[in-house]
């Protein structure tokens, strides 16, 4: 009994006591203003004002009085103030943004009252600015915010080409500094009302879709517009992989998004929200959630600004009261007579734009909020997150820095949900048929999809994918990407990567600045020059008889014509010169018969002599005959003269290698055209360069008829193989050597001029594009790009001839064979005329001497061979067979020495007889002579 009448006693001194602080705590009434439908807003505001009063630290206590609006109209709004401005609230809160009107801030800054804002209004004017100077807005001023955007866009995620869509003007107010990006150019941005298309939004992501190609979206609109925007857009594969989103409404967590996403929202969806304070993680919780826990929770946009709204002039007027020790509640009106403006309000409102965060209690629930002079709030921090899975990803800071997140495990915002926008996705790879980088297997018809391709850029493609892990198909075009000044448009390649049609485009694509103003590039897989393809003309043939072709058939048949008929009139002019006829014997003074030596025979052989500058034994002796010869011999100089020129020009004439060395070279003449691929970079190489040869070059190509330029590398080689030397291709050294390599009548000229770069393109902004550098640059340090070089440019069963190394100072045996052949037939027919004549003389002696035809030739071959003997004897077969017998009839060897003494003997005998009778007939021939 004793214990329950202490416990009542102390229950009672507790009560009177708590009844007693309040009472000496000041009361302050604030006023409210809320539209139909706020009553999150307004259960907010309930709640803090509450906390405050049930805090017995807390040395103020708040009355609220609330107003309701039914609809936006000045008139109510003014009449609504003015009935709190008399009950003496110390502070009106709202309206929200549904009010379109300032005349409740017009009012408090007449009379002194402050003024609280929660939520987002349009960006004011400076008159506009001084004329609300009562007013503190606890929500992100739009020029902030605006920078924040920017900072996002193209900080972090650095986009260049994207569309803006926006609801109302206060969401476009915040989107208008993302035009102002001056990196960017405007035609890549698309500013889209989306009130607009409120009848048929199908026409609004038709046009996106098709027309403007579109990958990246900024969309600001209400939570409750969102849900039927992306329900439209999700029919035209706007959401599907690579596609960005952009969410700019700070309440875009509070929408249906969560509720809807599923494995077809493949796209990179983003948005923002005020970034609340982290939850103190030892902080006892709750056994139950109530209504308002559950909204703070949710992170309510605006329920949480009223709260700090709420917290920020409790603790401003706290300071303010307790500083000067005093409060009398404002006696103000809204009569027009009325300007002095109340005292105190002017203190709390300064006071509320000086307050330092760490000064309030309770604390805010956003962080980091600071004012400017015009009541504006300038600082805030936003959260970078994945409204589809409710994922943080990192907090921009007012210092314009971006953070990232990394995830901590008190979060109690982590999301369990899949993330599809980080599935395995499937690129499209955009490229053209071109030699060795794409092209269709030589069995292409047994494979099916990608498995029918081959080349280098497949085998690359290939190997990223492993790297990056992801899945792949081809789309086929026509040529890398040409520009046209005139529809100012792309094709090839470039144009299906502008499109978005694609996200890898691979091939020999050079790295150029006109290309990189319209899509990325990783960073280079191969490098190369420009340089000068040629045909490769092949040594003439060696000809055996190349010393007959100085002269032409018809002047080697008009020479043997000539050759004849001279010696037919040396004949004739010799037989009727009578100095030419002469005395056969010159013994007899007075011969019956004089003789003509000039015969055929002997005239032939003068004109062989003198063709052959050798002359000959025997000369003519009249003057008509000595005219004729000395024509001849002048004739024939001239013809000898003339042919050994002519045979030596000819015979080095094919040792002549071309003149064109170099550019400067092909620059220099006339007769060889050369060009290059019509819109490549080749092409774009020589027309914007400032380099004096290769300006010249590129003149001299556009004005060459007909065009040199070609549409693919692939006919300019069918080109120069075709005009074989009277036309050069410039191309990139990398497919220059592939099919120098593979076609032996091709050569390269001069060293390669200029550097390029091979890499892959993708869209402008592509976020993937880092990972795909990554990737080559791992494959470079493992050897694997150089590998695949190897792989695709080596010979393939193609071998050339080897010719030898020509020298202009020496001639093949080829060329002078045909000089050898002559000498070689000349010979033959030498021997078998000797031969025959031979064997003639063989039977004439046999049947002189009366042998056999067996022993005259054994006696007059074995004679023939006895080199070191210089006298023959007149029957050499008849001694031949007297030593034979002799030989036979000796029975010892003594007696065949004897023989053999005897044999010799005689033969020597014989043969001096047979010497002395021919002297003797010799000199009596002369003497008759």
């Amino acid at each position: 009994m004793k214990l329950y009448f202490n416990i009542i006693l102390v229950f009672t001194i507790l009560q009177l006591t708590t009844e007693m602080e309040n009472e000496e705590k000041t009361l302050v009434k604030v006023g409210a203003l809320f539209f139909e439908a706020e009553e999150d807003i307004e259960l907010s505001f309930d709640a803090a004002f509450s906390e405050l009063n049930n805090s017995k630290f807390f040395e103020i206590k708040f009355l609220t009085i609330k107003r309701y609006i039914r609809r936006d109209d000045s008139c109510m709004l003014q009449r609504l103030a003015c009935e709190l401005i008399a009950e003496g609230v110390a502070a009106i809160f709202g309206p929200s943004s549904k009010a379109t009107h300032n005349i409740v801030a017009d009012i408090a800054n007449s009379t002194g009252i402050p003024h609280l804002q929660f939520d987002f209004k349009e960006g004011e004017s400076l008159p506009e600015k001084l004329n609300h100077r009562m007013t503190v807005n606890v929500a992100p001023a739009p020029t902030i915010l605006a920078r924040a955007y920017w900072d996002i866009i193209k900080t972090n995620y650095d986009w260049k080409a994207f569309t803006i869509l926006y609801e109302n003007d206060a969401g476009l107010t915040r989107l208008l500094n993302l035009m102002d990006i001056n990196t960017l150019t405007h035609d890549f941005i698309k500013v889209i009302k989306i009130s607009v298309y409120n009848d048929d939004y199908r026409v609004l992501w038709k046009e996106a879709a098709e027309s403007f190609h579109e990958q990246r979206f900024i969309l600001d609109c209400e939570p409750e517009t969102l849900e039927g925007l992306l329900k439209v857009a999700l029919e035209y594969n706007l959401l599907g992989a690579f596609k960005n989103w952009f969410l700019t409404n700070l309440d875009t967590h509070s929408s249906k998004l969560r509720y809807m996403y599923n494995e077809s929202f493949q796209a990179n969806i983003t948005s923002v929200r005020i970034k609340t304070v982290d939850a103190n993680p030892y902080e006892r919780k709750k056994a139950k959630q109530t209504e308002i826990d559950v909204l703070y929770s949710n992170q309510a946009l605006l329920p949480i600004l009223m709260y700090d709204a709420v917290m920020l002039f409790a603790n401003s007027a706290r300071n303010i009261i307790l500083e000067l020790k005093q409060y009398q509640e404002p006696k103000k009106s809204c009569d027009i007579e009325q300007r002095s403006p109340w005292y105190l309000g002017l203190l709390i409102t300064d006071e509320m734009k000086s307050i330092s965060e760490d000064n309030i209690e309770p604390p805010f629930k956003t962080e980091n909020m600071k004012f400017n002079e015009f009541g504006e709030r300038i600082e805030f921090d936003l959260e970078i997150y994945k409204p589809t899975v409710n994922e943080p990803i990192a907090i921009w800071k007012p210092d314009n820095s971006i953070v990232p997140v990394s995830v901590r495990s008190y979060m109690t915002a982590v999301s369990s949900a899949q993330d599809y926008s980080i599935a395995r996705k499937t690129y499209t790879v955009v490229t053209h048929f071109e030699e060795p980088y794409f092209m269709l297997k030589v069995d292409h018809e047994n494979y099916r999809g990608i498995e029918k391709y081959e080349g280098y850029a497949v085998d690359l493609i290939h190997k990223i994918s492993e790297i990056m892990d992801f899945e792949y198909n081809f789309m086929l075009v026509t040529g890398n990407g040409n520009y046209n000044p005139q529809t100012k448009e792309w094709d090839g390649i470039i144009r299906k990567l502008i499109d978005h049609h694609a996200q890898i485009g691979v091939c020999d694509l050079t790295i150029t600045q006109t290309r990189r103003e319209v899509v990325d590039f990783t960073v280079p897989f191969m490098q190369l020059g420009i340089s000068i393809l040629y045909y490769n003309t092949p040594p003439e043939p060696k000809n055996l008889f190349a010393f007959l072709e100085p002269f032409d058939i018809d002047v080697w048949i008009y020479m043997m014509v000539t050759q004849l008929v001279m010696t037919l009139l040396f004949v004739f002019m010799a037989r009727i010169s009578i100095r030419e006829w002469e005395n056969p014997r010159p013994s007899n003074p007075d011969p019956d018969v004089i003789e003509n030596k000039w015969n055929t025979r002997n005239s032939f052989w003068l004109m062989i002599g003198s063709i052959m500058q050798q002359g000959c034994d025997i000369l003519p002796r009249g003057p008509p005959m000595r005219i004729l010869t000395g024509m001849w011999w002048f004739f024939s100089l001239m013809a000898l003269s003339t042919y050994t020129a002519s045979l030596a020009a000819f015979l080095t004439s094919n040792k002549m290698q071309s003149d064109i060395k170099s550019l400067n070279d092909l620059v220099d003449q006339t007769k060889v055209k050369f060009g290059a691929m019509r819109g490549g970079s080749t092409s774009l190489f020589f027309s914007n360069s400032n380099n004096t040869l290769y300006a010249k070059a590129w003149n001299q190509m556009k004005t060459l008829k007909p065009s040199p330029f070609t549409a693919t590398n692939k006919e300019g080689v069918a080109r120069v193989r075709r005009e074989k030397g009277d036309y050069a291709f410039l191309m990139e050294t990398t497919s220059m050597s592939y099919n120098i390599e593979r076609n032996c009548d091709l050569k390269e000229i001069g060293s390669a001029i200029g550097e390029k770069l091979y890499g892959l393109a993708v869209p402008l902004g592509a976020d993937y594009r880092s990972n795909l550098s990554v990737s080559i640059l791992q494959l470079s340090e493992k050897g694997e790009l150089y590998n695949l070089k190897n792989k695709w440019w080596k010979k393939h069963n193609v071998t050339c001839p080897k010719f030898h190394e020509i020298n202009e100072d020496e001639l093949s045996i080829v060329e002078l064979g045909g000089v050898f052949l002559v000498l070689g037939g000349g010979i033959v027919i030498a021997v078998i005329l000797g031969l025959c004549e031979f064997f003639w003389n063989v039977r004439r002696v046999a049947v002189k001497d009366k042998v056999t035809p067996t022993e005259a030739f054994k006696a007059e071959l074995l004679f023939a061979l006895k080199f070191w003997v210089q006298y023959k004897p007149i029957r050499i077969a008849e001694s031949r067979k007297l030593s034979i017998e002799s030989n036979q009839r000796s029975p010892t060897r003594s007696g065949t020495r004897s023989s053999r003494r005897s044999s010799k003997s005689s033969s020597r005998n014989s043969f001096l007889r047979s010497g002395t009778q021919s002297h003797s007939r010799q000199i009596s021939r002369n003497t008759n002579l």
